[in-house]
């Protein structure tokens, strides 16, 4: 047996118990997280440094205060934020809820992600507060009625408003099954706007698929980053936590300045141009 194959092998023997998803990427992922599946970590490049556990009740609780406003499983929720921490947050968020996350290309012109929010008929976005401002032309110009930031933007719903406890003491369970939730792509030119779902089954196949490939395992640290497709972007994250294994993010873009971003993190597994274990 060669090494690679030999560690391996020693990362699945210490890897904790494998447990699926239920309902979305990270439905039930709090609960294993608290019965000590290691001691996993969110970080970004650019400061943020948050353990696993806070980041997916954050998720639950946000999904339940999606909930108490009226979004309803099945609807499209847009996201507009730079890869981080956040970007996953709220694109696990909407999932959670039983929505569909519609991640906005930053790159693309402000005409173009109009057609694709009216063409979904997506009413809300979510959006870091540096971006506020273009999340409300958007909603000025689209069907869109709420936007929701972290952190404080004029004109804006704060997101800690939706973790907020319930007033009347209800509550909503994120992990009951909600099998249609996804991630929805899409593409718009002169012929119009075209849609991609990727769904709950389609995620869930994927993730299995990863960690399989990977041997993920409490012990690693997994980057994710610009130059990956949002769907496996989300995949890759979410084995990573179930496995007990911290998260690293950036926004740099290029191989070069990805490279730099990530140096001293102890990265194990990059995702990007694929899901791959970095030599050495």
């Amino acid at each position: 047996m060669d090494v690679d194959r030999f560690d391996q092998r020693v990362r699945r023997l210490r890897a904790p118990a494998r447990a699926r998803p239920a309902g979305s990427l990270t439905g039930g992922l709090a609960d294993r997280l608290r019965r000590g599946c290691g001691r996993p970590r969110v970080r970004d490049t650019s400061g943020t440094d948050l353990d696993a556990l806070t980041f997916a009740v954050t998720v639950e609780r946000a999904a339940a205060g999606l909930s108490r406003r009226g979004t309803c499983p099945d609807d499209v929720v847009g996201v507009l934020a730079p890869v981080g921490p956040e970007r996953l947050t709220a694109v696990y968020t909407v999932m959670a809820l039983g929505g569909i996350a519609l991640p906005l290309d930053l790159d693309s012109d402000l005409e173009t992600i109009i057609d694709v929010l009216t063409a979904v008929d997506a009413r809300m976005i979510l959006v870091t507060a540096p971006l506020a401002g273009i999340a409300r032309e958007l909603a000025d110009r689209s069907r869109v009625r709420q936007v929701v930031a972290f952190g404080e933007a004029p004109e804006t719903t704060p997101f800690g408003e939706l973790l907020m406890p319930s007033p009347d003491g209800s509550g909503y369970d994120p992990a009951r099954g909600l099998f249609d939730n996804g991630i929805l792509a899409y593409s718009a030119d002169a012929g119009g706007v075209r849609t991609a779902l990727h769904g709950h089954r389609e995620l869930l196949r994927r993730l299995g698929e990863v960690t399989e490939a990977l041997g993920l395992g409490p012990g690693d640290t997994v980057a994710v980053d610009s130059g990956m497709a949002e769907p496996e972007r989300a995949v890759l994250a979410a084995a990573a936590l179930w496995s007990g294994a911290s998260v690293v993010t950036t926004a740099a873009r290029g191989a070069e300045a990805v490279g730099r971003e990530l140096a001293g993190f102890g990265v194990t597994v990059h995702g990007s141009p694929a899901p791959a274990r970095v030599a050495g």
